[in-house]
């Protein structure tokens, strides 16, 4: 209440008071940057951008949090997609704008992300969230407020499904992510005795779950499946447990810091010194060799990749470089999937977006959604990106490295001669 009505009778303070309470919050303004038409009568469910204004896509990226440099990887892929764009002139003359939201990889964080795209009306798709948790945060907001969103790293199975039509993604799925990696260590390695760590994140918790299934079902005896939690920097009573049992692999599921210093504390812990280390796409980034430093050798990190252009990725690397100074991998591995995901919702809005007589450019939301899984199959950097009937957009398989020389080298799967 504005400092000037405290000398207003107790009563009316309070009248005042209520009042206040009872009114509901302004509505905000789009940014000045990218004004967007006023919607005309009838034409509820579109966003109508003015001539001269941005097409403006949302992007929630884990720039703080677990793994901000996979995040910051994924940013770039973005924004190359978005800077590709302009240079071919946009849509029917609009250029794109990437509206960058920090989703923090963490599912309150994600629901914030999720309600600033919804109350701005100039957003007209999100490509994210990075995380599993963050997504899961991001997709009630998104689907009440009818903006698709194409993830490029969010692996959990339930990200997508027949509920939710915005739900989409061009990552691979960690159903099919633990069902190789089950039969990467019971099969190739010979293993049968096989402990799973995971960092109780959406991501990790639910991948340990799949694996577990996976490979206690091919026969392998499973000698514990422990929690831990994301920051967490000391494993050793946990590892102390674990190695009590003698297990011939330890599988950790989660993302890459946590992952390393277990893979560290693994060399100190008493029935462990031995043991075979396996962890997952979280993991697959410099932060986990440089965290678990020379422990990091001969472990073994499986990584869900796509069929890519060798001669498209070159071009996209040469392009990163130059932008930003370092090359993709110094950062993460999710760059090609999400410069996929900005394309992939591009080209829906090349499919349904028209120019009215005002010289606006339509974009009808329920014909984006239904768009984007009716993409003509196109070449991304990952493979031929086309989505099915509940979003799964991917292209390839899961790829096995093991760490040779301080370098991931490709050991199995998607992608050997």
């Amino acid at each position: 209440m504005p400092k000037q009505f405290a000398v207003l009778s107790l009563f009316l303070v309070a009248a005042l008071m209520l009042a206040a309470c009872a009114a509901p919050p302004a509505a905000e303004a789009p940014p000045a940057e990218a004004p967007v038409e006023e919607a005309p009568a009838g034409m509820s469910g579109k966003v109508v951008v003015a001539a001269g204004a941005m097409i403006r896509i949302g992007g929630s990226f884990a720039l703080s949090g677990p793994v901000p440099d996979p995040g910051l990887d994924i940013r770039h892929g973005a924004e190359l997609a978005i800077d590709d764009l302009n240079a071919a002139g946009g849509l029917e003359g609009f250029m794109f704008e990437l509206v960058a939201e920090d989703g923090a990889c963490d599912g309150t964080q994600g629901t914030n992300v999720g309600n600033k795209f919804a109350a701005d009306r100039t957003i007209v798709a999100v490509t994210g969230g990075t995380c599993s948790g963050e997504t899961f945060g991001l997709m009630p907001i998104l689907q009440e407020a009818r903006i698709p969103f194409v993830s490029p790293s969010a692996t959990n199975p339930d990200i997508t499904s027949a509920g939710c039509d915005v739900c989409n993604r061009v990552a691979l799925s960690d159903a099919l992510q633990g069902a190789t990696d089950a039969g990467f260590v019971f099969g190739d390695l010979g293993f049968t005795k096989v402990a799973v760590v995971h960092d109780n994140s959406d991501y990790g918790k639910g991948l340990a779950e799949i694996f577990r299934n996976d490979i206690t079902g091919l026969g392998a005896e499973l000698t514990s499946f422990e929690g831990v939690q994301v920051g967490d920097t000391d494993f050793r009573a946990m590892l102390a447990k674990v190695g009590a049992a003698g297990p011939q692999a330890v599988f950790f599921a989660g993302y890459s810091t946590e992952a390393g210093l277990i893979a560290q504390q693994m060399t100190e812990t008493p029935g462990l010194e031995d043991t075979a280390f396996m962890s997952v796409d979280g993991a697959y980034t410099q932060q986990y060799l440089q965290a678990a430093g020379g422990a990091a050798e001969g472990t073994y990190i499986s990584f869900v990749a796509g069929a890519d252009s060798e001669e498209m990725n070159a071009e996209f690397d040469a392009k990163y470089l130059e932008k930003y100074g370092v090359s993709p991998d110094e950062l993460g591995p999710f760059h090609s999937q999400s410069y996929d995901s900005v394309k992939l919702i591009a080209a829906a809005l090349a499919a349904v977006a028209a120019v009215d007589d005002n010289g606006n450019l339509v974009i009808d939301r329920e014909e984006l959604i239904a768009a984007i899984r009716s993409v003509d199959a196109f070449a991304g950097l990952t493979g031929t990106i086309k989505c099915d009937s509940i979003g799964e957009c991917g292209a390839g398989g899961v790829q096995i490295y093991q760490v040779t020389d301080g370098a991931f080298v490709l050991v199995s799967g998607f992608g050997m001669e």
